[in-house]
């Protein structure tokens, strides 16, 4: 995108006009990147107007604009279907959200981008092999969209987790959510979503981070960027940290010396009926252990096993419990 006047016009407008020449495709994406990086201001109100853009949009929009998968089979490996053709244009925003987004006028629209996308229900877990060979695990309750075209590769996580391998294709590999972007190099990555905080893994590989308006982090392999109420810390984890966190590839859970509370609440995001603590005293216990995540049973045995801690269906949930004379 060419600067036709945007330094007299205000960082919301700048981001903008961004946001719609990246969506249609006609954005040059190092002046893109030089922009963002020449103030940290740039890639805050960037990701702001994005977020605000993604979350304000008619929830119809996705069924309606955006191309879906193919149909979910029985089992896990699926392939991408071709590209369908998609309706020319979307609102950029409603109500009063138009007045932030607005260019060149209040009845501005924005292209509506060509994207394929995957989900996967509570509980499901799906592999969704992208046309240059690289591949994306979805774990419970995920959604991800992608465009791949002469431009790039670019890969929106929109919630959930999803663990990414990518090859060497010769094109950037441009990784998006709410609360980072990055840059991947060929290799092995994951990133979970919670709200607006943010865990990245790299397993292999590297990763150009932008977060929260800093600067981009390079981040090495075994390294882990954690984003918490707008603030990152990079840590470096050990092989035995990281077969916990990627643990749910293979469908189990680890603790290891994790709350009771803590655990649960893991435990809950593969369960449609949800465990809930009757006392919050026992939240405070610690355990450890790997679990299925399609066997809450083992689970639940293993507490009363070693902690006297029972168990009963109520409604719409399992109350957990201490047991008499425990």
């Amino acid at each position: 995108m060419q600067d036709d006047g945007t330094a007299g016009t205000s960082l919301s407008d700048q981001a903008t006009r961004w946001l719609v020449a990246l969506d249609a495709g006609t954005a040059d994406r190092d002046e893109f990147e030089a922009w963002r990086s020449a103030d940290p201001r740039h890639a805050a109100v960037f990701a702001q107007v994005a977020a605000t853009w993604r979350r304000t949009a008619d929830p119809r929009l996705p069924a309606l604009l955006e191309q879906p998968a193919e149909q979910q089979a029985p089992d896990l490996v699926e392939e991408m279907l071709p590209h369908a053709s998609a309706m020319p244009t979307r609102r950029a925003m409603m109500g009063g959200v138009a007045g932030l987004l607005a260019v060149a006028g209040a009845s501005a629209f924005l292209t509506t981008p060509r994207r394929a996308s995957a989900q996967t229900a509570i509980g499901e877990r799906r592999v969704v092999r992208l046309q240059d060979g690289s591949q994306a695990m979805l774990n419970t309750d995920t959604r991800i969209s992608w465009r791949f075209d002469e431009r790039g590769r670019d890969l929106w996580i929109e919630r959930g987790e999803a663990a990414l391998l990518v090859t060497d294709a010769g094109q950037p590999f441009r990784l998006f959510s709410d609360p980072v972007d990055a840059r991947l190099s060929a290799g092995k990555f994951s990133l979970r979503l919670n709200g607006a905080q943010a865990d990245l893994l790299v397993l292999a590989g590297q990763a150009a981070a932008t977060y929260g308006g800093a600067m981009a982090q390079t981040l090495g392999a075994g390294s882990l960027l954690t984003l918490r109420n707008g603030a990152g810390q990079i840590a470096s984890l050990s092989a035995e940290d990281m077969a916990s966190a990627t643990a749910w590839e293979q469908g189990d859970i680890t603790f290891r010396g994790m709350a009771l509370a803590q655990a649960v609440a893991e435990f809950n995001r593969y369960l449609p009926v949800k465990i809930v603590l009757a006392d919050a005293q026992l939240g405070r216990l610690q355990l450890g252990g790997t679990f299925h995540t399609a066997s809450p049973d083992a689970f639940l045995a293993a507490l009363q096993d070693g902690f006297g801690i029972a168990n009963r269906r109520e409604g719409d949930a399992i109350l957990l419990y201490r047991a008499r004379g425990v």
